[in-house]
């Protein structure tokens, strides 16, 4: 069973444009490491606030993935986009009903 994991951060205002561009660049290195999907979301009403939705095999491939992309360059400087530390929510999916 997959597990989706809901990143929610709080962006610097003045940080918002490279901070976008930053996630969107290692959505390719996510699908890489075994993520099944992921979206990048903007808040409509409070712009700073994003979201990432991503799914995964496991709570374990996804934390692997993090320990890892944290080692990088560009994202030892991610507290430098934020306002406050991100938070990650794990949520497995319980019933679902697309329209076709």
């Amino acid at each position: 069973m997959s597990v989706t994991a809901v990143v929610s951060f709080k962006v610097k205002p003045n940080k918002l444009q490279p901070f976008m561009k930053l996630l969107e660049s290692n959505q390719s290195n996510m699908i890489s490491a075994g993520a099944q999907t992921v979206s990048l979301l903007q808040d409509t009403d409070t712009r700073n606030r994003v979201v990432e939705i991503e799914k995964w095999d496991s709570i374990e491939d996804h934390q692997n993935f993090a320990n890892l992309a944290a080692q990088s360059p560009a994202f030892k400087q991610l507290k430098e986009y934020l306002v406050e530390p991100y938070k990650v929510l794990y949520l497995e999916e319980h019933a679902r009903l697309d329209a076709f």
